[in-house]
């Protein structure tokens, strides 16, 4: 069988690719670090929104009570003065 030998062209040629390999993979994790950082900052404020607007829906449903029971109350009672 043939024996495979590096010249030391391909040596350089190995270590060279196997650097930017590893710059590459380090940019890789920082670009995903900066958009999981994203990501989470966004659900955090789409879930700062989900709350005021349940927030929102609760008080106008108590107001719309308060109304209705207050309208109740005068149409009871205007029958019996």
């Amino acid at each position: 069988m043939g024996e495979t030998s590096m010249t030391n062209e391909d040596r350089k040629l190995l270590v060279e690719t196997l650097a930017e390999m590893k710059e590459l993979k380090g940019e890789m994790k920082e670009f995903k670090e900066h958009v999981i950082g994203r990501v989470v900052k966004l659900e955090n404020k789409e879930a700062a929104r989900n709350r005021e607007r349940v927030a929102v829906i609760g008080a106008i449903v108590a107001i719309l009570t308060l109304l209705f029971n207050v309208m109740w109350k005068m149409m009871s009672d205007g029958g019996h003065q």
